[in-house]
């Protein structure tokens, strides 16, 4: 298979602007990741376990092996919908 020539010229302020902007969106993408692994938030979280139950992720990391690889499918897919609902924070 013929592979293009791939020149990067760093010093070029286009790359830095580029490199810049998806830096960006990997800090945005964690940060929402932080948010939806949190499970809720605040109130919610606090409520959920004064029933005496666990997070769905605290289920699952008891009932896998421990060092086993776990995915998880779309993290976010209840992201900024139902009012923000899904993933408030410190409610």
């Amino acid at each position: 298979m013929d592979r293009l020539p791939t020149r990067v010229n760093r010093a070029d302020p286009e790359f830095s602007e580029r490199k810049s902007f998806n830096l960006g969106l990997i800090e945005t993408l964690r940060e929402r990741l932080n948010v939806a692994s949190m499970g809720g938030g605040g109130k919610y979280v606090e409520r959920h376990r004064s029933r005496g139950k666990m997070l769905a992720r605290e289920r699952i990391e008891r009932i896998i092996d421990p060092g086993t690889a776990f995915l998880e499918f779309s993290p976010l897919a209840a992201y900024e919908l139902y009012d923000g609902r899904a993933t408030q924070q410190g409610s």
